[in-house]
């Protein structure tokens, strides 16, 4: 029987009836509403004489029979199920398996301007009319008009648009139609000037879910790509009127994509223009469109308000959201189920685009980051024990599907994956994958089974203790040295609970001599398969300085080194080749203290810890990135036993910076005020400054922990001197969180200057809500109710309400916990995608200590109480799960 925690689950998407062929559509934008002719184009594959469509909040005009879509057809009788969203029509005779038909469908849609699914409308420029564009995915086709909205409903479309002529872009999937509109843009409609015209062939079968329409006025960036072949292929950038200039870096960010996919990735664009569209609203950074990248305006920008985050983050989401053309659009997943298979390869090869431009260290270190973030990473998931699943047993919302399990662990997988294979097998692997289902829908187990086909590896047990199962592998290791037999020898074991079978996992190691060499013939990717297994090494003329294990953090999960004492860390800290297990040595050691002072916050921090910071504060053969990742002291322990010990934990790295700055407060003021991001962006591009600003803001907090006045003027002076938005950022969220006198004139300042522009408004508040001042929760209040703030807007909302939930300072006061309740009640109407993600905030309630148990447990009670379960699933599915797993 089907598991009903669920609203959606695997047994629900059975075969289709039909094959679906061909829409053709005609949208005819008209005031507050959409109206839209569609005639699909199908062949039975069953008999039968009724056909259900999914329609959501439509208003059904008529549906009709006909001979094809030019017919005048003749009127059906049907149902239409508004609770299920199921459109009934009953064909008037029986349709017999094989037969060819059309289906017309005269239906009317009422785009929201703030439920961002289907049309919906969009920030409009001054002096045009209402801006509307289309989010698709996953379901947001049949809010468009009727249809089958499967993934495996892959067809071709003409799509047709007729609209205001003072838009100035039109746009659907596809080509122009030549014939239609020979000059390639709309054409006035006859007899009615006042109405404009345009027509798109899609000639490649593509899902309902990649279906895009947009009615706007965009300035159009322009430029040209060809590839080796000698193929050439427009680029289009459409951006907010006046912003073409702020397009430049992501054109050229864009055609790097595309001649880098093509010769890394063996993958040519196939239609005549490849768009970027810049959107206000959506839940989303970017959305794959079949050749309309729709790409949120704060990250499709590059202007005087971008951070280094978003600037990392727009090289990020131009090249994934171009892969989807290949991965996503052309080879498509079967059912919501399979999600990960889209996503997943699409971020590996993403995560090799960046590592192409960037320092690999710095960018592998970053997504370790995210694999560890305490709130939306995949390990926090995981430890709250409610999710985990790459491949899911259920939903309430296809938007769950959309979180770091499947775009930070599943890319893990798929590294794991190569890893196992070797890079020779893994690209024979996806080049089958690729070729066999173009133009076609695949699922998991088609998937592995063409990297089984060309390995001749069983994949059996990978695939099933890493894609359907909660949690993740935790190795230890123990080592010894035989002296007599010169060998040396490595016991692993993998934490099997009961009922329980051990992961396969890849783990990339070498033994490492006392001079920081890898000793000749030890380096090697082990993989373990049982719950342990022992490695050793013959011939090992002396004892190595240490094993040099999890390189690059081979494997997602845990990993221990049990031999590994402090002076062993101290020596793999500084020695290490693999620069991941460098920092990670930093962090273990800085572990041991931290536990310490969770256990008596009146500890002593041992000399031997700080002076490693010293030494590595004068060492000048560290690159700016790593040197701030040994230095950057975080709330998050690398045990996560003590992970939910929210409030202790603050008071411990204050501790521990405290300390650090005790010790070497004069070093540090030093390095900061040697190290020049001020002339960086005048003498090069903004991407070469960013591993020199990451280490410039690392020091300064390190420096700003004493709140005092000299640390407030070493801040305001960085606040003035900033010529980037990182530098700015950084100086006031310090100044923020001090007793500065200025912090609130500051705080005004900055309002006034930035708020005018769409990300420096979002860093503005961002700012606001990661304060830790006592009137933090009267500021986030105050800037709710600004008259420039709209709730309604992803941006604005994730940058004041997100924050909070990993400001721990304050959120884990009782103050804190009912301002988490209050909100996620106030905005599960108007976007569950953020609602959600603050909500998780409260996963780990199971896990909390009594006394805040017991108070979050009467702030789920209340949300569950205040929250629709007809209106919000989502939101109220995730909050009863909290509940459920106490």
């Amino acid at each position: 029987m089907a598991d009903r925690r669920y609203k959606y689950v695997r047994e629900d998407f059975g075969e289709l009836p039909v094959k679906l062929h061909h829409l053709t559509i005609y949208l005819n934008f008209s005031g507050e509403h959409v109206e839209a002719t569609n005639c699909l184009e199908m062949t039975a594959l069953q008999s039968f004489r009724k056909l259900q469509l999914d329609a959501n909040s439509l208003d059904i005009i008529s549906v009709e029979w006909c001979s094809d879509p030019l017919d005048k057809g003749s009127r059906l009788n049907y149902e239409y199920v508004r609770k299920k969203n199921r459109l009934i029509v009953d064909l008037a005779r029986d349709i017999g398996a094989g037969e060819n038909f059309f289906l017309r469908t005269f239906t009317r849609c009422f785009p929201s301007d703030h439920l961002l699914e289907g049309i919906y409308k969009d920030t409009t420029p001054a002096g045009a009319p209402q801006q509307y564009v289309s989010q698709c995915q996953q379901w947001g086709f049949q809010r468009i008009m009727p249809i089958f909205d499967d993934c495996r409903a892959k067809c071709t479309m003409t799509t047709t648009i007729e609209a205001d002529s003072a838009y100035t872009h039109l746009i659907s999937n596809g080509n122009i139609s030549r014939r239609l509109n020979p000059d390639g843009r709309p054409v006035p409609k006859p007899e009615d000037p006042s109405r404009q015209i345009i027509t798109y062939e899609n000639p490649v079968p593509m899902a309902p879910y990649l279906f895009l329409v947009c009615a706007g006025t965009w300035e159009t960036l322009e430029d040209t790509v060809t590839y080796g072949s000698g193929r050439t292929v427009k680029l289009e950038y459409l951006v907010p009127p006046g912003c073409g200039n702020e397009a430049r870096i992501p054109m050229d960010i864009l055609r790097e994509s595309v001649l880098w996919t093509g010769k890394t990735q063996g993958y040519e664009y196939t239609g005549d223009t490849y768009r970027t569209i810049c959107m206000n609203k959506s839940n989303f950074g970017g959305m794959e469109n079949v050749g309309n990248t729709t790409i949120v305006t704060d990250a499709a920008l590059i202007t005087q308000h971008t951070l280094d985050s978003a600037l990392l983050y727009a090289h990020a989401v131009i090249v994934h959201e171009f892969e989807h053309n290949q991965c996503g659009s052309e080879t498509t997943m079967d059912t919501p189920f399979d999600v990960w298979l889209n996503e997943a390869y699409t971020v590996d090869v993403e995560r090799q685009f960046m590592s192409s431009l960037f320092d690999p260290s710095f960018i592998r270190l970053n997504q370790v980051e995210s694999i560890r973030n305490p709130l939306l990473g995949p390990l926090a998931i995981e430890d709250s024990g409610h999710a985990g699943r790459i491949v899911r047993e259920g939903f309430n919302d296809p938007d769950e599907l959309i979180d770091g399990v499947t775009y930070v662990k599943a890319a893990e997988v798929i590294r794991m994956l190569r890893l196992i294979l070797g890079g020779e097998k893994f690209h024979a692997g996806k080049t089958l994958y690729f070729s066999r289902y173009r133009n076609g829908n695949a699922n998991t187990d088609q998937f592995f089974g063409c990297f089984e086909e060309v390995s001749g590896i069983s994949l059996e047990q990978f695939k099933r203790e890493w894609l359907y199962r909660i949690g993740y592998p935790k190795v230890t290791a123990t080592t010894g040295y035989d002296h007599n037999a010169k060998r040396y020898s490595i016991r692993l074991r993998q934490e099997v609970p009961a009922e329980q079978r051990p992961f396969h996992l890849p783990i990339e190691l070498a033994l490492v001599d006392k001079n920081g060499k890898d000793i000749r013939g030890t380096n090697r990717v082990f993989q373990l398969k049982e719950a342990e297994a022992e490695l050793v090494f013959n011939d090992i003329p002396e004892p190595p300085g240490f094993a040099s294990m999890n390189r690059n953090y081979s494997f997602y999960g845990t990993f221990i080194d049990k031999n590994a004492d402090p002076s062993v860390r101290a020596l793999q800290a500084r020695l290490d080749p693999d620069f991941y297990n460098r920092v990670d040595a930093v962090r273990q050691l800085t572990d041991i203290e931290r536990i310490k002072l969770l256990q008596n916050p009146e500890a002593q921090i041992d000399s031997n810890w700080l002076d490693l910071y010293g030494l590595i504060l004068t060492d000048t053969h560290l690159s700016y990135s790593l040197k701030s990742y040994f230095l950057r002291i975080d709330e998050q322990p690398m045990d996560r036993g003590y992970s939910t010990w929210y409030q202790e934990l603050v008071t411990a790295r204050e501790s521990l910076m405290l300390a650090v700055n005790r010790n070497w407060r004069g070093r540090l003021i030093e390095q900061f005020n040697r190290l020049d991001t001020y002339s960086l962006s005048g003498k090069q591009s903004q991407r070469d400054g960013i591993e020199a600003r990451m280490l410039k803001n690392t020091l300064l907090e390190l420096i700003a922990i004493e709140d005092s006045e000299e640390s407030h003027k070493i801040a305001l002076d960085h606040f003035y001197s900033a010529t980037t938005a990182t530098d700015r950022v950084a100086a006031l969220q310090v100044l923020n969180r001090s007793t500065a006198a200025s912090r609130r004139k500051l705080l005004e300042e900055a309002y006034s200057a930035w708020h005018g522009n769409l990300s420096g408004y979002a860093n503005y508040l961002r700012v606001v809500a990661g304060g830790t001042c006592s009137d933090v929760f009267d500021m986030i209040e105050t800037e709710k109710n600004r008259s420039g703030f709209d709730i309604k807007q992803p941006t604005w909302s994730r940058a004041l309400f997100l924050p909070m939930a990993t400001n721990n300072k304050m959120v884990w006061t009782d103050q804190g916990i009912r301002w988490v309740a209050d909100t996620v009640i106030e905005l599960a109407p108007i976007n569950a995608t953020t609602t959600g993600r603050l909500l998780n905030t409260f996963q780990h309630v199971k896990n909390l200590k009594p006394v805040l148990r017991e108070k979050v447990i009467s702030a789920l009670e209340r949300i569950l109480q205040n929250v629709s379960e007809e209106s919000s699933p989502s939101v109220y599915g995730q909050a009863r799960g909290y509940l459920k797993g106490i």
